[in-house]
């Protein structure tokens, strides 16, 4: 065995070591190996997102949802363990033996600043707060923090993908694509020192660190494809600068444009999702080398990530899956029948298992009404640029068009198969809004696909920017060209607007960048953290009934209630039906009927009502008077006084 081997496997061993003794340590010296040492890749930055790709495709077949392999501490190390030994373990195949470790390169260190400064610009309106604030923040930021902390605070507590719930039905969101919040539970679990568990409460600030964490790192895997496809565009002799060029264009779209929207939204899993699917599709048909060495197995693990994410995305790998079919055909014919074989089985059991348990949730739901009920939902999107969306296919097809008048095959289907197939999945949520009579451009779904098509298309403009810029400034001297291009990125970012990830009110007339604007609304919950405070106190005081539905009456609505319940404990289907059918708030005699009417309909339901206003206490206690029975209790909350509630003391 070589002197490297040794050094290798000696680091594996320390750092699976750690794991255990101090896992914080270990969890970053197993992720240290998992980006260098793989014999896949050629700089560290292209190893570490197919590293990232196996890792994810991996968790979805392990600990798949409603799954029985339990999410625990010693599961999750035991996972990173074995990863790190199969990655050594590669390295003893002869072919793989003499694959040298990368040196770092300005290019990585780009990506990877680009990942550490993203990460803490989402992050840093949150580091520091309190449960309350923080749980403000998410309220404002967007609806569906709720739902994707549901998922996650469900496996980190009850350890496992499969979430029991008190009345014995499904839980709600059990069958939602939840790889992400399954790979946010094992890393905590992997790197939190000693062995007491977080309670839901204590889960805020891991789900908002974790969050931010992969949505950096998301935006750093779109900078490493712009940067490899500007160095395949400009040729070697432009190479040099066409790269860092491009990694900087997607990162000021990713910090200063829209796609911080989606973080505040909720939407990382979607953000995954696409990255993923824009990864997955360029590397495995870049070359026909990459689609033989790599595609063979990037394909199969990043479908499976993908259905875990967002599953219509993963259309828009099918392309570059059949680039991979030729490409082992050509090599090997028996070899290329066999996957193509074993792909299609995978593919038909995933089709027929995904949409059984989708359809599931409904009985009797036919494909038809489950497009069209997707179709009817005609709210709730991030802004994004529309029209630029729009533009997104003829940007994939002109830059296809150049790739082909280089003979660079099969390279155009790397660049369109993603835009394109977010394009077909437009389509499909199309006809789902005109079978529900919404219209085509306000259906949540399809401006969901079309947010696909941009960020698909991000790193490709960023190529073809870099390109041009390098060819332009030929020959310049290159005093000229710095001075010219840093002039030419300053005026860039000044159209977006100025910066900072805790901005102060702009001046009147002046329009902040979309990413500087989504921070400053982060901001605004955090410091007006009044329904935060409702929430985390109503959690606590309904803690000594697991068993009642918990039902939030003071300063409330829908999503303070739904956050309550994620707070409190398994939220079951029934239980987020019930928050979805409560009349508008303020609450008075007609919520108390549609109390009355909800445990008509089911004898198994029983409420907590949590109050703190003195007024909503004496409605509630007649109201439970006139029930004669123990399945309303009563709970008050204490609450300090605010404008909220100024008759409150503690």
């Amino acid at each position: 065995m070589s002197r490297r081997m040794l050094v290798v496997a000696a680091a594996a061993v320390v750092s699976i070591a750690l794991l255990w003794i101090y896992p914080p340590l270990g969890f970053l010296g197993v992720m240290a190996i998992l980006v260098a040492v793989p014999p896949w890749g050629r700089g560290l930055a292209e190893r570490a997102v197919i590293s990232g790709i196996v890792l994810m495709g991996l968790a979805a077949v392990v600990f798949p949802r409603a799954g029985s392999t339990p999410v625990t501490p010693t599961s999750a190390r035991l996972a990173l363990a074995a990863l790190v030994v199969l990655v050594v373990a590669l390295r003893l195949v002869p072919r793989l033996r003499d694959v040298e470790i990368p040196r770092p390169s300005i290019s990585d260190g780009i990506v990877a600043a680009l990942a550490v400064v993203s990460g803490w610009w989402l992050m840093s309106a949150y580091i520091g707060r309190t449960a309350t604030e923080i749980v403000s923040g998410l309220f404002f930021s967007g609806w569906d923090n709720q739902g994707h902390f549901t998922t996650f605070a469900n496996t980190y507590v009850v350890g496992s993908t499969t979430w029991p719930t008190v009345d014995g039905s499904v839980a709600w969101n059990q069958w939602y694509p939840s790889l992400h919040t399954t790979l946010w539970s094992l890393a905590e679990l992997a790197a939190r020192p000693g062995s007491a568990l977080l309670d839901r409460t204590g889960l805020l600030w891991p789900f908002v660190l974790w969050s931010a964490v992969s949505f950096a790192l998301c935006l750093a895997a779109l900078s490493w494809v712009a940067g490899d496809l500007a160095a395949r565009l400009g040729g070697r002799d432009r190479e040099r600068w066409a790269r860092p060029i491009a990694i900087t264009a997607v990162a000021v779209f990713g910090l200063l444009g829209s796609p911080a929207y989606l973080f505040n939204k909720g939407f990382t899993n979607f953000m995954m999702g696409v990255t993923v699917m824009v990864v997955v599709a360029y590397v495995s048909a870049r070359s026909w080398r990459s689609a033989r060495t790599l595609g063979w197995f990037l394909i199969p693990l990043g479908a499976l990530a993908i259905i875990g994410l967002w599953t219509p995305l993963v259309i828009g790998i099918v392309p570059s899956a059949v680039v991979v079919a030729i490409a082992l055909l050509k090599h090997r014919p028996w070899m290329g029948i066999a996957w193509l074989v074993a792909s299609a089985a995978v593919a038909a059991v995933m089709v027929i298992t995904q949409s059984q348990a989708i359809l599931g949730v409904e009985p009797g739901q036919s494909t038809g009404d489950f497009t069209q009920s997707l179709g009817a939902v005609g709210n709730g999107m991030a802004p994004f640029n529309v029209g630029a969306a729009l533009m997104a296919p003829l940007v994939a097809i002109g830059c296809a068009a150049l790739l082909i008048q280089r003979r660079a095959w099969p390279s155009p289907v790397a660049v369109v198969g993603p835009v394109l197939g977010g394009a077909v999945i437009a389509i499909v949520f199309v006809t789902g809004a005109d079978a529900a009579g919404v219209g085509r451009l306000n259906s949540y779904y399809v401006l969901k696909s079309l947010e696909a098509m941009l960020l698909a298309a991000a790193p490709i403009i960023a190529a073809l920017v870099a390109v041009v810029l390098v060819r332009a400034l030929q020959g310049v001297p290159r005093f000229t060209a710095i001075v010219s291009t840093i002039l030419g990125a300053a005026i860039v970012i000044g159209l977006f607007g100025y910066t900072g990830s805790l901005p102060a009110q702009p001046a009147a007339g002046f329009f902040a960048a979309p990413g500087v604007q989504a921070g400053a609304d982060r901001m605004q919950g955090i410091n007006d953290p009044l329904v935060g405070e409702a929430i985390i106190r109503a959690s606590a005081a309904a803690a000594p009934y697991p068993e009642y539905t918990t039902l939030l009456w003071d300063g409330a609505g829908t999503l303070p209630n739904l956050w309550v319940s994620s707070l409190t404990g398994v939220e079951s289907k029934k239980q987020n039906l019930f928050y979805r059918g409560l009349p508008s708030f303020p609450y008075d005699e007609k919520a108390a009927q549609y109390v009355s009417l909800a445990m008509n309909l089911d004898a198994d339901l029983r409420v907590v009502v949590l109050w703190f206003r003195p007024p909503s206490g004496d409605l509630l206690q007649t109201y439970v008077e006139q029930r004669g029975d123990d399945r309303v209790r009563l709970v008050q909350v204490p609450m300090p006084s605010s404008p909220l509630c100024p008759e409150c003391t503690l």
